[in-house]
């Protein structure tokens, strides 16, 4: 992911779901929004506070310190990807919540809430489901996907990302708002209020969450996230359509500067539209920062302090869930390595499961809002 830092005065973004003719009244309208869930309690496993999360990953389960890592320092966790299209429905019609109940259950064996990731992305799509041609049928699969999940966990995940990474990377350089994905080029903007109309049917009871990268840094790239995110917010209400939170996915740079004054406004239009906030996916990203050990867990506390600056600077967000637990098993080694050969950082854990002062820093603040 690149980041623009140019001071360059761009263009306010356009309205996302006024793109063209494909995205018409009637789809927009069609059906009533469900009534909006209540926000998830904050009692905390560690006291009260803000709830602490972590999303889990069904293929390191065998490993029995990840395991009990997951036990004692969260109180929620988050299937990390077994709740994916390809995952769940490999094939139309044929379903495989294996993996996914796996993790439920660990969750509700130990007094544990969890949440769901996600709907429509515009990765881990399965062959079939891009095959589909035809509009209404592609609709059709996609509405009988988010039923047919939604109703397997109803009742056991207090919240969903309905739409994952929509927004466009750089507006400005795109020709539009939105990320350019197999779901717009297919069905247009109706796929975004498709889906939480789809959602707010199958549970009721689940939070429904708008979810995005780059809403938190300084710059008129991110400035123009925030107000596209803001501008599908509001237009999912116009349409009386639920939104309950927007989920800020949090993978931070640790070289990168957080706009924590623009962060909080963003909270605070978003509380003042009824609509709550979240950290989703936070982890530190490391590989422009020289020195050992102490220097990056340093700059990583830096960059964490500085995003919960502004993401509690707004309102109060509902919870932080770190993308990860321990540097163990983390993606940044693969996709983001360091030039220098060390290891990658990203986690509030180290590899052998030690916790690192950032950790220590997150779970204080969280529990004293």
């Amino acid at each position: 992911m690149t980041n623009d830092q140019s001071s360059a005065p761009r263009a306010a973004p356009r309205s996302p779901f006024h793109t063209g003719p494909s995205l018409t009244r009637r789809s927009l309208l069609a059906g009533a929004a469900a009534l909006a869930a209540g926000i998830p309690a904050t009692a905390s496993a560690r006291g009260t506070g803000i709830p602490f999360g972590a999303a889990i990953q069904n293929e390191y389960f065998d490993d029995l310190g990840y395991r009990q890592l997951f036990t004692g320092e969260c109180d929620l966790v988050m299937p990390m990807n077994e709740l994916k299209f390809a995952l769940v429905q490999p094939e139309r019609g044929q379903f495989d919540f294996s993996r996914a109940d796996r993790l439920l259950a660990f969750a509700d064996a130990n007094g544990q809430s969890a949440r769901g990731t996600t709907f429509v992305w515009w990765s881990t799509n399965p062959p079939w489901l891009e095959a589909i041609e035809d509009p209404l049928d592609l609709e059709r699969a996609l509405v009988e996907h988010i039923e047919r999940v939604a109703d397997h966990c109803k009742g056991r995940l207090t919240s969903w990302d309905v739409v994952n990474e929509v927004v466009a990377h750089d507006p400005q350089e795109h020709r539009g708002p939105l990320r350019d994905t197999f779901w717009l080029r297919r069905l247009g903007p109706r796929h975004i209020p498709v889906a939480f109309q789809a959602a707010a049917r199958a549970d009721p009871t689940a939070r429904l969450v708008l979810n995005d990268y780059d809403l938190e840094f300084r710059g008129p790239r991110f400035d123009q996230r925030r107000a596209i995110v803001l501008s599908i917010v509001r237009q999912l209400q116009k349409a009386d359509i639920r939104i309950d939170a927007v989920g800020i996915q949090g993978h931070l740079y640790a070289h990168q500067e957080i706009d924590v004054e623009a962060l909080a406004r963003f909270g605070a239009d978003l509380k003042a539209l009824g609509v709550g906030l979240l950290a989703t996916e936070l982890d530190v990203i490391d590989f422009q920062v020289r020195g050992g050990p102490a220097e990056i867990d340093a700059a990583a506390s830096r960059v964490v302090g500085d995003f919960l600056d502004g993401l509690m600077g707004g309102q109060r967000p509902e919870t932080v869930i770190t993308w990860g637990l321990t540097d163990r098993y983390n993606w940044v080694e693969d996709v983001m390595p360091r030039s220098d050969g060390a290891p990658c950082r990203p986690l509030p854990f180290d590899a052998d499961l030690r916790p690192k002062d950032w950790y220590g820093m997150l779970r204080r603040r969280l529990s004293q809002a």
